[in-house]
């Protein structure tokens, strides 16, 4: 496509060079001959080295110093025009079955599911999220549970590439703010639920729900909402949707209302129209994440029976209540880090834990510190050993932080700063019959110190662990 032909489908000024396009980036250093460089935030400060990449075209919000042989073109917003002329470029992308997932908690687990179940019965897919990018056989990582707008069209038209048509994609709230999701249209949206988080971004729980809100009122008639009708946050949305809207729940769902939920250290029970449903996963938050995919079903006419029948076989999603069961010793390792989420894990396992309950945890440094103080408030009502330790600092003193997680404790913790110490003390201290909860960072192989994410894995902690004792 030349670049006249799309300024003029995004109802923009023409330029004087009008050359094909090769590529539209945002970094300078992706820029290839021909390229249209957009420059988001800091990236008027990079011009220079996009043109010297080969970019012909550049896109600013401010005036700079202009050469004869490049395009420049001022614009209100950087983030809506690189939302609209990727649209545009990528127009091959609306094949796709876009399905989002948004919610404070379960959006990883509910995706995930949905990813295995489409690829199980042939229905070729992908997923975006936080735990990274699978299609096929393949698995690359992420920065941030939704990425870059060109970095998912990159996938996208990978997707299409490889005849993959459904797409399975985190929706954080952050990316809703900054575009990241701009022109992209969604087939379905899944609402979990919603709690406080992010609020060092969004500063109030009004705005972050704005955030989570936008890409339902964007929905076309043709698409579903598919809501968790229990979380009465989800009235809000009612008034503003033109879509077709599904629900479901276990006390107040119209569509897939579910009943006899049973969670125990096997997994979860409950029935739904006359079916029973079994699944290895643990918690009752997990039976609404398996439950939100009947929603799924109903859309893509999939026979309820099928999805059933996966579910008996599914184990588990990476860094969610992964369970590891050996040497007289269960632990669960989970990515748990919102007051609800938390909560929602001590309560699983507490269930069926028959002797002393051990929880290590920590908080993300630059992170609301209201979260740190009702996180503490609440391990005040927790039966067990609670360790506090390290969990992604960043930029803050880690003992700051664990300062802050007792300021609403009234009982007594264990304090060990460094994290694989703080899980090897639990590890020596159990005994038989124990278990043990190490909560805040999954699967994450790294620490977060200071700018520099330094190699670590809860996982390796502990199987290190077991292969010396």
């Amino acid at each position: 496509m030349q670049v006249n032909r799309l300024l003029k489908k995004a109802h923009l000024p023409p330029v004087s060079f009008n050359h094909r396009i090769s590529k539209i980036c945002s970094d300078s250093r992706k820029c290839v001959e021909n390229s249209v460089f957009v420059a988001l935030d800091r990236g008027i400060c990079f011009v220079d080295q996009a043109i010297a990449h080969g970019a012909k075209t550049i896109i600013a919000e401010q005036q700079m110093v202009k050469r004869s042989d490049v395009n420049y073109l001022i614009v209100t917003s950087c983030r809506k025009t690189l939302a609209e002329i990727c649209r545009i470029y990528y127009s091959d992308v609306k094949s796709l079955k876009l399905i989002g997932f948004l919610g404070t908690n379960g959006k990883t687990t509910t995706s995930t599911i949905a990813y295995r179940f489409f690829n199980s019965i042939g229905k070729k897919s992908m997923l975006i999220g936080s735990n990274g990018v699978f299609y096929e056989s393949n698995r690359f990582p992420l920065e941030n549970t939704t990425p870059d707008l060109l970095t998912i069209y990159e996938y996208l038209t990978e997707a299409i590439s490889k005849h993959i048509r459904y797409v399975m994609m985190e929706v954080s709230s952050v990316a809703v703010d900054q575009l990241r999701i701009g022109g992209l249209e969604f087939s379905v949206l899944f609402f979990t639920n919603f709690s406080e988080d992010h609020l060092d971004y969004h500063q109030t729980m009004e705005s972050y729900f704005f955030c989570k809100m936008i890409p339902f009122l964007q929905l076309s008639r043709r698409a579903t909402a598919i809501l968790n009708t229990d979380d009465i946050s989800v009235l809000k949305l009612y008034p503003h949707l033109r879509c077709r809207v599904l629900e479901y729940g276990f006390t107040t769902a119209g569509d897939f209302c579910g009943s006899d939920i049973e969670s125990n250290e096997n997994g979860i029970h409950y029935r739904i129209k006359g079916y029973e449903v079994s699944s290895f996963l643990f918690g009752k938050f997990n039976c609404y994440n398996t439950l939100a995919i009947f929603g799924l079903c109903e859309v893509f006419r999939i026979p309820y029976p099928v999805y059933i029948e996966f579910l008996k076989q599914f184990r588990e999603v990476p860094g969610r209540m992964n369970l590891i069961c050996e040497r007289h010793r269960t632990i669960f390792i989970d990515y748990a880090h919102t007051e609800q989420a938390v909560t929602q894990a001590i309560e699983t396992v507490a269930s069926f834990c028959r002797s002393t309950l051990w929880i290590v945890l920590g908080c993300g440094g630059n992170r609301e510190k209201e979260k740190r103080y009702a996180i503490g408030k609440r391990l005040n009502d927790v039966s067990g050993k609670v360790i506090l330790t390290t969990d992604n600092p960043r930029y803050e003193n880690p003992s700051d932080i664990l300062k802050d997680i007792q300021k609403e404790m009234t009982r007594d913790v264990v304090v060990i700063l460094n994290r694989e110490e703080a899980i090897r003390y639990a590890l020596d201290q159990m005994k038989e019959e124990d278990v043990l909860l190490i909560l805040g960072k999954g699967c994450e192989d790294y620490m977060d110190i200071r700018g520099v994410k330094f190699p670590y894995s809860d996982k390796e902690v502990v199987h290190d662990w077991l292969v010396h004792h």
